[in-house]
């Protein structure tokens, strides 16, 4: 009720506090800024774990303001009372128990709390567990709290009680200090005697476009090449073509599955960010492991899944990148510089061979899951912002997004990889950054989280959800030939559709059969403000064998033509 009548809060209402903690994780993703997630006491606290645990793992800015009961209904069997002190256990920055109000707790203690949540919470989320004793509603009777000149002088202002100060490592390119210099004098040591230097953008926030062009400049500028991840923010619209391809790989994964792409690679990394997608590009490093691996991040973890990082750096990895990418000279020995620009040569036609394979005809005319993924990037709105689910989705988007399509904002939770909160997480991170949700996701995925469709209503949503009746990722893998398990065990079917759905929560709904259809539809659904369930019906094991057919094509594609480079 206070936030309500507040005339400088923001409320979004949602009936489902799981979905609403999603959301609060999406706006703190958009923005890095913590959203507050107010919900009551008992199993409605238990609801926001999953987006907690994502919020921990990823360093996601967020306020959990929980009710509770008073300290003398716990474990005295009072209803709907359960230990809420320290319920989210490791994955908060931050947790304080806040004494029910009462007119004897000077106030001050009260805004010095809320000051020390809100510092904590610039990296992940903190929790503060507010006790109430009956009446619940807002008391008439006049407060009269302790009256000290520091609270009067407070209220009569707009800034904090205590004011903190980031650390030294939060810089900006302009206001770079000697920290900063020394953290890109390690990046140029790491490089200085490399031959194949590489650079992964892995899972970054920021402008995608100012990424993307202090990458490239990077690159050309000291002779390396970089893969940019699907949640780099440089992935999508990163310009490229055949006849004069930049220093950036898309497609990476793929590319991999051919032993002749696997034979060139770096002898040094340069990782910005959280791990990448790519499989098998992890396994590619884990297998052959650089000279130098040094892995740039912000957050206060280990980085480093394969355990071959030679430096780790612990910074905002944007900040550090553009500051290098304007500070770099690039090496000066013309051996060097010869070894670089081949290096650069063969992994430019690569790409180049990809990027022309994906423009061909090679995705077939029936719409298949990779065929979405292509359609769909090819078609974003510049006014959008993509929230792709975990499993199939995402990889598709990576492997089989076009290059030369919008640069949008993308949001992956891929810190705990989960499929719950998907829908709610896209509202979430499309109102942070004031655009329209486009959500690609699978049929488990959207119903996990169904209930959150009701925050779709208004906002434009265009959900494309990938129907395989069942867990689709699972097809992949070994478990797969043991046939007789495998699909009530991994297959999951559910034999559901979500045009009831899309009804009851006031949307409109596509249901198309053909690569045209989906284009139409898609087309319609960006020129209307409406919002929109297109639901597409595939089918598992035909998904597998077309990632199959996909993958030798490319693969014969970059075999039969002449070696693209030598080193």
């Amino acid at each position: 009720m206070a936030v309500y009548d507040h005339p400088e809060c923001g409320l979004t209402m949602h009936f489902d506090e799981r979905g609403s903690a999603f959301l609060a994780l999406g706006y703190g993703k958009a923005t890095q800024r913590p959203a507050v997630w107010i919900t009551t006491s008992g199993t409605a606290v238990a609801n926001g774990h999953p987006a907690v645990i994502e919020a921990d793992l990823e360093s996601t800015p967020m306020i959990l303001l929980t009710a509770d009961r008073p300290p003398e209904l716990r474990d005295a069997d009072a209803n709907q009372a359960i230990r809420q002190d320290h319920i989210f256990g490791r994955s908060v920055r931050w947790f304080f128990d806040l004494p029910a109000p009462t007119d004897v707790i000077d106030p001050t203690f009260v805004l010095t709390t809320v000051d020390q949540a809100i510092f904590r919470s610039k990296d992940g989320p903190v929790h503060l567990n507010c006790m109430f004793r009956e009446p619940l509603a807002p008391s008439h009777e006049e407060y009269v709290p302790i009256q000290s000149a520091r609270f009067l002088d407070w209220e009569s202002k707009k800034t904090p009680f205590t004011a903190y100060s980031p650390g030294s490592l939060a810089f900006s390119k302009d206001s770079a200090g000697l920290e900063v210099k020394e953290l890109v004098s390690v990046l140029e040591s790491a490089m200085a005697a490399s031959h194949r230097p590489m650079i992964i953008l892995g899972r970054l926030s920021g402008e995608g476009g100012l990424i993307a062009r202090a990458a490239e400049a990077l690159c050309q500028r000291i002779g390396a090449v970089f893969v940019a991840d699907i949640s780099s923010q440089a992935r999508l619209g990163m310009e490229s073509n055949s006849s004069s391809p930049g220093c950036g790989i898309a497609h990476i994964d793929i590319l991999l599955a051919s032993e002749k792409v696997r034979e060139f690679r770096p002898d040094c990394v340069v990782q910005f960010g959280a791990s990448p997608l790519s499989k098998k590009l992890l396994r590619l490093l884990s297998d052959f492991q650089p000279a130098s691996y040094v892995v740039v991040d912000h957050r206060e973890r280990r980085v480093d899944p394969s355990h071959i990082a030679t430096n780790r750096l612990e910074a905002d990895p944007v900040a550090v990148f553009d500051y290098w990418a304007d500070a770099s000279t690039g090496p000066k020995e013309a051996s060097l510089i010869a070894d670089r620009r081949a290096w650069q040569k063969v992994w430019k036609g690569f790409s180049a061979k990809a990027h022309a394979w994906l423009n061909s005809d090679v995705l077939s005319t029936q719409l298949t899951e990779q065929a979405a993924a292509t359609i769909l990037s090819r078609h974003l709105p510049p006014n959008g912002a993509l929230t792709l689910g975990s499993s199939n989705s995402v990889r598709h988007m990576d492997s089989f997004g076009v290059l030369d399509g919008n640069s949008v904002p993308v949001l992956t939770n891929r810190g705990a990889s989960g499929i719950d909160g998907t829908i709610a997480s896209a509202v979430g991170f499309a109102s942070g950054l004031q655009k329209r949700p486009i959500v690609f996701l699978g049929d488990l995925a959207l119903l996990y989280d169904v209930n959150s469709l009701a925050l779709c209503a208004s906002v434009g949503a265009i959900v494309v959800v990938i129907n395989n009746n069942g867990g689709g990722i699972f097809s992949y893998l070994p478990v797969q030939q043991y046939t007789a398990s495998f699909e009530p065990l991994f297959g999951t079917p559910h034999g559901l559709g979500f045009e009831s759905a899309a009804k009851m929560f006031g949307l409109d709904y596509a249901n198309p059969r053909s690569t045209s259809d989906f284009e139409a539809d898609l087309l319609r659904a960006v020129s209307k403000s409406r919002s929109i369930i297109i639901e597409i019906v595939t089918d598992r094991d035909k998904n597998v064998n077309e990632a199959r057919r996909l993958n030798a094509a490319l693969h014969q594609r970059l075999s039969s033509s002449s070696k693209p480079g030598t080193l």
